[in-house]
């Protein structure tokens, strides 16, 4: 608020300044111009009224004269000779030429009398010392009144504001996957229209969200029941040759895969994602899995870099197994002969990585590979197996956890995949959406 308060009361501000100034210049070069005029008339008539009094007295007797006589005026005449005030090369020129000149520190004019060497002096005049203190005091009104112009400006902001923050927070927990919150806002509220229009689409995304996952349920379960016919139907043939029948249950056994992933993925990709956080000795669990990796794949040789023991907060185990799982099996995919796992606590940071000496994936290609159902050629095709899907789950299982995932060249010369997430935040999560 205090941003659009300064923004929007320093425009009211400026515009009411520039108007203030266009009228103090009109009002300045009027009055200016008509108290030349009157100051001409009263440097002529006090001239007059000099001579007119004094007509007989010679010019250098005047002051003695002035002091005796009571002229009821405002302000003080007397004479001086020409050349007693330093006015400057400009200033006397203009003086010796007969004009009138003004000392403003003094508030005092001075004009030359004609065919002599004395200047009437005529001042200081109270008036013009009251102007001045009116400039002052113009100034320090209109400042007050541009500082005033912040209350109104504050009493209007202020339910516009309430609003867009009532707007902006219902906005941030609807991207935090509580898709039940929507906006109320009186009728009388400028910003009713856009909470309507806000909560309209609040309803089409849960909508959305809803429908997808009946579809993606209704799918799963639809193609299930044919493959479990399907596999009891091959199971009781003796027509087909072991080679078919292998070949017929690895087809079989890679589409129920394809489901499982889907599923997975699809209860991943969501706004919300429920974790179930137990504190976990990740070392010891990542020692065992490595153990069952290497005796099921015996051609491999899979290695582990020792974990350094620590304290790497509370993860959801399953999660955590379908990342190792879908790592070493990307990586078995295409290793040649070795891969390495680690991990390590990088300050408030824990790291799981992943390499093989395989063939590696392109700088250009490393984002890609982490979208659903993207196949690098000619190294990463079908044929190598797999459904796509694996390091997307990855990807939006990091999500969850707050962290990130990437790929970079490996030592052994192929992929090096790393998935890292804080630690501090993993205690904080709970079951709540993020």
């Amino acid at each position: 608020m205090r941003k659009l308060f300064i923004q929007f009361f320093l425009l009211l501000f400026v515009c009411f300044l520039v108007m203030a100034m266009l009228v103090g210049l009109v009002y300045k070069v009027t009055a200016e111009r008509a108290g030349r005029q009157s100051m001409d008339d009263l440097m002529k008539s006090s001239l007059y009224l000099m001579r007119s009094e004094l007509r007989e007295i010679p010019i250098r007797d005047w002051n003695k004269t002035l002091t005796t006589l009571d002229l009821n005026l405002s302000f003080k005449l007397h004479i001086e000779p020409l050349g007693k005030r330093s006015l400057g090369a400009d200033l006397d020129r203009r003086l010796r030429l007969g004009e009138i000149v003004a000392l403003d520190d003094e508030y005092t004019f001075l004009q030359r009398v004609p065919r002599s060497h004395y200047v009437l002096v005529v001042g200081p005049i109270p008036y013009l010392f009251y102007l001045h203190e009116m400039r002052l005091l113009d100034l320090a009104l209109l400042l007050f009144i541009g500082l005033s112009l912040a209350l109104p400006v504050f009493l209007w902001m202020r339910p516009h504001w309430r609003d867009l923050m009532q707007l902006e927070n219902a906005a941030q927990r609807l991207g935090a996957g509580h898709l039940d919150e929507r906006t109320h806002f009186d009728s009388t509220s400028s910003l009713n229209r856009l909470g309507i229009a806000f909560n309209q689409m609040a309803d089409n995304i849960n909508t959305l969200i809803a429908s997808k996952k009946q579809l993606i349920d209704g799918i799963a379960h639809e193609l299930r029941t044919p493959l479990v016919r399907l596999r009891y139907r091959l199971a009781m043939s003796d027509n087909l040759e072991e080679s078919e029948q292998t070949a017929l249950n690895r087809d079989i056994g890679q589409l129920e895969s394809l489901i499982d992933e889907l599923l997975t993925y699809a209860r991943l990709d969501r706004p919300q994602v429920a974790l179930k956080l137990d504190p976990v000795d990740l070392p010891a669990w990542l020692a065992d899995r490595v153990e069952d990796i290497q005796l099921v794949n015996p051609q491999r040789e899979v290695t582990l870099a020792m974990p350094h023991q620590g304290d790497y907060g509370a993860i959801d185990q399953r999660l955590m197994e379908r990342v190792l799982d879908n790592l070493v099996n990307n990586a078995l995919r295409y290793a040649s002969e070795r891969l390495r796992i680690s991990l390590w606590l990088n300050g408030e940071e824990a790291c799981l990585q992943v390499e093989d000496d395989g063939p590696g994936i392109p700088p250009d290609a490393r984002q890609r590979v982490f979208e659903p159902f993207v196949r690098l050629d000619p190294s990463r095709d079908r044929a190598t197996g797999g459904c796509g899907l694996g390091l997307a789950i990855v990807f939006s299982i990091a999500q969850a956890f707050q962290g990130r995932v990437f790929v970079e060249t490996s030592p052994l010369g192929g992929a090096c995949f790393r998935f890292c997430w804080p630690v501090k935040s993993a205690f904080s999560l709970t079951a709540e959406p993020r």
